[in-house]
């Protein structure tokens, strides 16, 4: 799901546009102690700014149940008022209503005005998250419980959708973790395991990110861990019940499909995966994990399926990541690169791409229908076969097109070109035309940026006998409104 879930919100208030060039991100040096018994976190945040911020004040988005105060000397914080609207956040947020949005404070950091350094801030904050978990996408088969994050007994999940962390306008980040967390639990974010282990009494984890994300994750509970080696990348299992040979299956099949994708698209981007049990029902792709539920991961099919979807996701949504305001491509591509691939290589493509047209039949329909360039994520049955099935039919058609060796190569520069970066629908057009050589202009437009799609109807059918042999002429007549498409 290159993460369906949550919202995120955004101000009615114009930002203090950050200059950033070249490999220049907001870094986070985070501590973080958690409190499962009291719902509750504490955080110390050493924030520096990129080498070309020059202003005098900064705006930032924080859970509002958290109190924040300054630390460092250089500034003074003061809380804006102003209203807010609901924006999407990320590849595993859903669409929710807007009474469902989180609280929120919207803070100006000032620089004091004989401050010598306008590029370090600390400061420190803490309070309760915790937001039940609510169903979302019931009318259709993979509808999962979402929340924007929380902290409790059973287990911990903060995203960027909870705020736990300053959010910067949208601005990519590089980030040092470190989490003290109860005994015999352990913490997991993106990136790269610098310490993990029991320290008076509590559990340490340390996790690095030299990476730009768009988002930081923070999940935590009491695990079983395995780990092993595979593709010179380090490959975990986070259990929450000891279980060596489940443990040891997906860590298995986890090393084929990156030697899969490795030869197929490039180099996986990180040096770790690790596959995460969650305390209720998920399927989350993120950056260097996975976030599967306790019935979902003991599916067998789901190896072979789901699991390779949302490795997938590290390449499409996770390390290329998704301009959201110009449309999600990361699901369609993903749902043709794996649920769809896979499904070829098992000879059970035509069926596969067969059901994939019939749930658009039966789900979209003037109504509901919009342009692909406007999905953001799935909530129903209509935007799921919208996002997901019809971008994976527009991939398919373009492989029909152009042929395997130079879609392939296509996937590769787009890839290549865009990793570590936001991308939109035309930056896969210019890799797609630069290796082809061939103006796609019409073929994206007719099928990203218009909706709907050509409705068929047998016309005009003749049979004439040649001797032992007959001829059948007959017509095939695009009856939907508006201009024919290109077929």
């Amino acid at each position: 799901m290159k993460k369906n879930k949550i919202l995120v919100l955004f101000f009615m208030i114009i930002f203090i546009h950050l200059n950033l060039s070249g490999n220049q991100y907001i870094n986070h040096e985070v501590k973080a102690e958690i409190f499962p018994d009291q719902k509750k976190i504490n955080v110390l945040d050493k924030i520096r700014l990129p080498d070309s911020f020059d202003k005098e004040s900064i705006h930032i988005l924080l859970h509002g149940n958290l109190k924040l105060k300054p630390v460092s000397e250089n500034i003074i914080i003061r809380e804006v008022e102003g209203e807010i609207k609901a924006r999407f956040f990320g590849i595993n947020t859903a669409e929710f209503k807007v009474s469902d949005k989180i609280p929120l404070k919207h803070y100006e950091i000032i620089f004091r005005k004989n401050a010598k350094d306008r590029i370090n801030i600390e400061l420190a904050y803490s309070g309760e998250i915790y937001h039940e978990l609510k169903q979302i996408g019931a009318e259709y088969a993979r509808g999962f419980s979402e929340t924007p994050g929380i902290i409790s007994n059973k287990g911990v999940y903060l995203s960027g959708s909870t705020f736990w962390v300053p959010w910067f306008n949208e601005k990519l980040v590089t980030f040092n973790l470190i989490v003290k967390s109860p005994e015999k639990w352990s913490s997991v974010s993106q990136g790269k395991l610098i310490k993990d282990g029991e320290f008076s009494g509590k559990h340490i984890s340390e996790w690095n990110s030299p990476e730009p994300m768009d988002e930081i994750y923070l999940i935590s509970a009491p695990f079983h861990t395995y780990k092993i080696r595979s593709e010179n990348v380090n490959l975990f299992a986070y259990m929450r019940n000891k279980d060596d040979n489940l443990a040891m299956k997906y860590l298995n099949t986890t090393g084929q499909y990156l030697e899969m994708y490795n030869k197929l698209i490039g180099q996986y981007p990180y040096s770790k995966f690790a596959l995460i049990e969650n305390f209720w029902e998920t399927g989350y792709g993120m950056a260097s994990f996975t976030l599967l539920g306790p019935k979902v991961i003991r599916f067998p099919f789901i190896l072979h399926s789901s699991y390779p979807h949302e490795l997938l996701h590290n390449w499409w949504g996770n390390s290329v990541f998704v301009n959201y305001e110009k449309g999600n491509w990361c699901e369609g591509i993903t749902v043709f690169l794996a649920d769809h691939l896979i499904k070829e290589q098992r000879k059970q493509g035509v069926e596969y791409r067969r059901t994939t047209l019939q749930g658009y039949t039966d789900y979209v329909n003037e109504s509901n229908e919009f342009p692909v360039s406007e999905f953001r994520a799935r909530y129903n049955s209509s935007s799921s076969a919208i996002g997901y099935g019809k971008v994976m039919m527009m991939f398919n058609m373009l492989r029909m097109d152009l042929g395997d060796k130079v879609f392939i190569e296509s996937v590769r520069d787009f890839y290549r070109n865009n990793k570590f970066n936001k991308a939109e629908f035309i930056d896969i057009r210019n890799s797609f035309e630069k290796v082809s050589g061939k103006d796609l202009s019409s073929f994206f437009s007719q099928w990203v940026y218009r909706k709907g799609a050509p409705v068929l109807k047998l016309g005009k059918t003749t049979i004439k006998k040649h001797g032992n042999s007959y001829d059948l002429t007959f017509e095939i007549i695009q009856s939907q409104q508006g201009d024919p498409y290109k077929l």
